[in-house]
């Protein structure tokens, strides 16, 4: 299936679906592969060394689903 180089796009798990959070240059019917890296903004800002405020952040997070 090696068509072309990876690309790496954001997804969003929504009623059973993967939705793309950018747009993406496909046919419709285009298999590809996903590969699932949950990410928690938390674990971003401790990285950087930000101080987050763990339940405005779970607030933020939940509003967002």
């Amino acid at each position: 299936m090696s068509e072309g180089p990876d690309v790496k796009i954001q997804v969003v798990y929504e009623g059973g679906v993967f939705k793309p959070l950018q747009d993406v240059d496909l046919r419709e019917g285009t298999k590809a592969f996903v590969v699932l890296k949950p990410g928690r903004i938390t674990n971003v800002a401790r990285r950087y060394r930000i101080k987050v405020d763990r339940d405005a952040m779970s607030e933020f997070v939940e509003e967002r689903r």
